[in-house]
């Protein structure tokens, strides 16, 4: 490109948009508004849906290698569309002189192919597979960039035209390569042996430049027709494009002699493919101790090779302590203990620098670990002390929780004291160490400090604070032997779950993480970034009738991390990319809007949407209420104290209450809330001797909570004279139930309802949030979208290609979910980790399962779900038109009877609002039993074979 000068740019782009809509064309250049949608260039509308615009593009502007990039935009008065944000369209530059025109077709780029340019497929399902990289992907681009460089004498032939033809190929095997045959001579004049390459320019996009007389482009009895094909490693063709072939338009500007071509590759059906879902702590394999762990992801892959599967789907593995629920976790970098297997931290670690390396160590060179590792230096001792240890937990049908942890770190405990030293002075040990350095140390100490507060979690009350990090990890420190246990930890947890990583995406395998809404209120990331975080706010869901949910999560402070473009999600989001090519965002909702509850609201009723227009008095006034405390006062009156407390009403009123006269009560300050009222009558902290008070003390708490919480509107922090939320449970409460005569209910209701379902619109938080998520690593984004879920959330998610979440049993509307119905971009499951297996459904809620019988299958329901209705509810899911299918082990192995647990009711893994027998799955079955299992094993491969989920095209 020229030092200087200017060019002109021509855009076209065919999008049939509705009234009162417009596309323009953004980018960094100045020309295309500076990334700014506000100021791109507005196309023009014309006929048949064509988009036409120019501008003047100056060659002396900044165009990091010679790249003029921009999107397409289409705008609404109250929303936008973008196009897959993960892929890039640009113009080349590179060759165009001072007065050229260039003339670019462009096609829009829908946002599905976003997610065949992330890691899922990228490095595991389409990748290398440990081949090494094609010399096309190596080779000179500029040969299809440079305008002028393939042709001679192109500036003394005014009838030469330079057609650049760029497609993007979002799904292309390794080793398989672009090609375009046409009725032109210049591409062979559809003879594949005359076809013309296309070189691999990067992120999934394919060009060639080629050079056209410009008679042949204007002859109409001679359209110019090509194709793009796709061959194999020999040079076999495998397919054409489907449809019609395209027409190669001659440029409208009779100046132009460079004519961009900007396309998406036509395959013939779209693709789609099957996982398995099933937590790490579930798997059982015979070298795993009492719980699966994260080297039992490699059988398990295998397995997924076996039956025609590309994805393992887990819950979160991050380091909770002794919750056994996932979604607890201490920090969102720290992983589980719990999930090592001991035997290979021994191994690797006495042989540490060692000629002949433990299994783990040959995983550096990119080879598969070996699972059993190299016992030779291990003291005998030891390796009959894990093999004991193995032998008992393995002896329980469920997950021991807190004894498998116990037993795995004191084992872990003698390993390292006894190999510490030479594991830190390796390279890889320090070389890791220093890549975690933003999270590891505060997390270090962090342990370290819990461990000696004496079951205080409250680090507001520590002696120590994130400020005295740099010297509690100073070899001086009293803590710093712990610091170091809990590195040694984390970098054996690390070399695992990478091992197993790697290993799946050797084998076409991805493995998808799970994202949680939030951090424990008291955990290590906030200790470390406590400005990311408002400690006064717990997160929760709200509740339009019964219970609201209270998570004790601490809100995220958006604003904060906004302010610093996202920093701690970005940081967060690369690190989990290290071991996984996908993701779940739980509650996704959490990222558009949050039930924000004030921390001392234990029952999470007086929260409101967080961010919310709230009602303004104006408008409480303009509908007749005037007494705004008649709203925000807990309403109790005496005979409702006497319906709760009957005799002890008086007593009840007199400890808690002030009479105010006329049988109408309030609150004590001291007793204005649900935390004053839980401390002042504790229950968990009454010895077990005392049930008789315990009980007592519960029923007082829950009536005095009722009514707290008995209000219509709260006060909001900013502005508590003149905004106000409405409460969700509104309808539900005494206080609506005597307010006033009934029109002027409805009209409290009418504005309840606008407050709740019309005037909030979060689309521009979910944009951002999502946006930076999606930026921060290209894994493939999936949300858990269940519940009330507002328009804009699934515009939003349809834009950025994040993938839905469709279980059939919970559907958006009706009865049951319809697999063939489902959307491209969803993923369709019979059910998941927080309800009952399709089987235990059929145990515990017999009736609808009937009515589900008769709806999908259309005879009389047998009274159990045997393996055969098993079979049928699998076959409907994997012939949905949803891109992923995954299904969880229990509901795969319940096809087979020799896989079957005898107590269906056994294989939950988690019942939301209970405690007892979650988060304690494991399967009767080892891996290795299941890779045995040939005849279940063909029969699952034939099923995603004849529903067409197996191939790469």
């Amino acid at each position: 490109m020229g030092s200087g000068g200017k060019i002109t740019l021509i855009l076209r782009i065919h999008y049939y948009t509705d009234h009162g809509s417009y596309i323009c064309a953004v980018g960094p250049d100045p020309s295309f508004g500076s990334d700014n949608v506000s100021s791109a260039l507005k196309l023009s509308p014309g006929e048949s849906g064509y988009w036409h615009g120019s501008t003047t593009i100056s060659l002396s502007n900044s165009h990091p290698d010679d790249r003029l990039v921009y999107k397409y935009v289409v705008v609404w008065p109250h929303k936008k569309r973008y196009e897959a944000v993960q892929t890039v369209r640009y113009a080349s530059l590179k060759g165009l002189k001072d007065g050229d025109v260039l003339v670019s077709h462009d096609s829009f780029r829908a946002p599905n192919s976003n997610v065949f340019v992330t890691t899922c497929f990228t490095e595991a399902i389409f990748g290398p597979r440990g081949l090494p990289k094609l010399d096309s992907m190596l080779g000179d681009k500029s040969i299809a960039n440079d305008w002028r460089r393939n042709a001679r004498n192109f500036d003394k032939d005014p009838n030469l035209v330079a057609v650049r033809l760029v497609v993007l190929v979002p799904r292309l095997h390794h080793g398989h390569t672009v090609h375009v045959t046409g009725s032109h001579a210049v591409f062979g004049e559809w003879n594949p042996d005359h076809k013309v390459h296309l070189l691999n320019l990067g992120q999934h996009l394919y060009g060639a430049i080629v050079y056209i007389p410009r008679e042949h482009l204007r002859d109409k009895q001679s359209i110019v027709e090509y194709k793009y094909a796709i061959y194999d490693e020999k040079d076999n063709l495998i397919f054409r494009e489907k449809g019609t072939p395209r027409s190669l338009a001659h440029p409208e500007n009779t100046q132009c002699k460079f004519f961009n071509i900007d396309e998406t590759f036509e395959y013939v059906k779209p693709w789609k493919g099957t996982g398995v879902a099933i937590p790490v702590f579930s798997l059982r394999s015979e070298e795993s101790m009492g719980i699966g762990e994260f080297l039992d992801l490699q059988p398990l892959v295998k397995w997924c090779n076996t039956v025609g599967m590309h994805l393992i789907q887990v819950l979160p593995v991050n380091d909770t302590g002794l919750d056994p629920s996932p979604y607890s976790a201490n920090s969102v970098f720290a992983l589980h203990p719990i999930y090592l297997r001991i035997m290979e931290v021994a191994s690797r670690a006495y042989n540490e620098g060692k000629s002949n390396g433990g299994g783990l160590s040959r995983l550096m060179g990119g080879l598969r670990v070996n699972n059993s590792g190299d016992k030779s230096n291990i003291p005998q001792e030891l390796v009959d002390e894990i093999e004991t240890a193995t032998k008992k937990l393995n002896e329980y049908a469920e997950i021991e929780y807190e004894l498998v942890l116990e037993t795995k770190l004191n084992l872990l405990e003698k390993i390292y004291k006894e190999t510490w030293k030479e594991t830190s002075r390796s390279m890889e040990f320090r070389s890791w160490w220093s890549k975690n350095m933003d999270w590891l140390p505060a997390y270090a100490c962090w342990k370290s400090l819990l461990e000696t507060a004496e079951g205080e979690w409250d680090f507001t009350k520590w002696e120590k604070s994130v400020k005295d990090v740099p010297s509690m990890i100073d070899e001086r420190s009293p803590i710093y032997s712990r610091v170091c246990f809990f590195y040694f930890v984390q970098y054996h947890l690390h070399l695992q779950l990478k091992a197993s990583s790697d290993f799946a995406k050797q084998h076409g395998v991805a493995i998808k993480g799970d994202l949680p809404i939030g951090v424990a209120r008291y955990s290590s990331d906030t200790w470390t970034n406590p400005q990311d975080f408002l400690m006064d706010w717990s997160a929760g869901a709200p509740a339009f009738m019964g219970a609201a949910q209270n998570w004790d999560f601490p809100l995220y402070n958006w604003e904060v991390m906004a302010s610093n473009n996202y920093t701690w999600w970005r940081k967060r989001l690369s690190h989990m990319a290290q071991y996984f090519q996908a993701f779940r965002i739980d509650h996704v909702l959490g990222f558009f809007r949050i039930w924000a509850i004030p921390v001392h609201n234990w029952t999470g009723l007086l929260g409101h949407l967080e961010p919310c227009k709230p009602v303004h008095i104006s408008e409480l006034n303009a509908i007749g209420i005037h007494d705004i405390d008649r709203l925000t006062n807990p309403y109790i009156r005496w005979w409702m104290l006497e319906k709760s407390f009957g005799h002890r009403a008086r007593q009840i009123a007199d400890q808690f209450m002030v009479d105010k006269g006329s049988g109408v009560f309030e609150f004590k300050k001291e007793f204005s809330t649900v935390a004053s009222i839980g401390e002042a009558l504790p229950v968990s902290k009454l010895p077990i001797e005392q049930e008789d008070l315990r009980k007592d003390h519960e029923f007082l708490r829950n009536e005095l909570w009722a009514l707290i919480d008995n209000v219509i509107a709260v006060r909001s922090e900013k502005h508590p004279e003149s905004e106000f939320y409405l409460t969700c449970h509104m309808y539900h409460t005494t206080s609506y139930h005597h307010f006033g005569p009934q029109d002027a209910k409805d009209r409290l209701a009418g504005i309840w309802h606008n407050f709740f379902w019309e005037r909030q619109n979060w689309r521009k938080e979910g944009e951002a949030r999502l946006g930076a998520l999606q930026d921060a690593a290209k894994m493939m984004v999936c949300a858990e979208d269940l519940g009330a879920v507002p328009p804009e959330a699934y515009e939003v998610l349809d834009e950025l290609g994040i993938l839905g979440l469709r279980i059939q049993r919970w559907p958006q509307h009706g009865s049951f979910g319809f697999p063939n119905d489902y959307g491209y971009l969803t993923i369709a499951t019979p059910s998941c980790h927080d309800c009952s297996t399709v089987r235990g459904w059929w145990e515990e809620d017999r009736g609808r399962c009937h009515d589900y019988y008769r709806t999908f299958f259309g005879s009389d329901p047998p009274h159990s779900c045997e393996t055969w209705v098993s079979r049928k509810v699998v076959e409907s899911h994997l012939g949905s038109s949803s891109m992923w299918t995954v299904i969880p082990i229990q509901d795969l192995v319940d096809m087979e009877p020799s896989l079957r647990s005898e107590n269906p009711m056994k294989d939950a893994i988690n019942r939301p609002g209970e405690s007892d027998g979650c988060w304690k799955f494991r399967t009767k079955y080892t891996i290795e039993e299941l890779l045995s299992k040939t005849e279940f094993n063909k029969s699952l491969f034939g099923m995603n074979q004849n529903h067409g989920r197996i191939d790469t095209y």
